[in-house]
């Protein structure tokens, strides 16, 4: 998984993308809309093996169950719990790579996948996450 944009906003909202390879170019041009018109910026990671990076995951988990470590610590949670955000995976290919990694996604983050023939409703889709995030941090200030 590699980083190939930081976000061209310094504040404000966030998103962290996490792309399959055949979906970047359609997601780096949804999020330039999205900065340009919403002020939202977006971290967009391409990701050439979902499954790998599940594995690893497991991996990393079985051996924290084993007492090797205090917490599972896998790539995938390590990148991703330096960033801001909620996290939207997106394919055309089937949804069951992004979901493997669900969880795997640090505590408390939000994370949506965007799968197949969904992926043409991007916009509306980040901009829906993007609602549903500040809905849910208003009500924790509240408490």
């Amino acid at each position: 998984m590699n980083l190939l944009q930081n976000a061209p906003i310094a504040s404000g909202r966030r998103m962290q993308w996490v792309c399959g390879a055949e979906v970047v170019d359609e997601a780096l041009a949804v999020a330039a809309e999205l900065a340009r018109s919403y002020g939202i910026g977006v971290d967009l990671w391409r990701i050439d093996d979902w499954a790998g990076m599940a594995q690893d995951g497991i991996a990393c988990e079985r051996r924290w169950r084993e007492g090797d470590g205090a917490a599972v610590g896998s790539r995938f949670e390590r990148l991703m719990a330096l960033t801001q955000g909620p996290i939207l995976a997106i394919t055309r290919g089937p949804r069951d790579g992004p979901e493997m990694l669900r969880a795997f996604a640090p505590a408390g983050r939000r994370y949506l996948s965007l799968t197949g023939s969904d992926v043409d409703a991007l916009l509306a889709t980040a901009l829906r996450l993007d609602v549903e995030t500040d809905i849910e941090w208003a009500k924790l200030s509240a408490i």
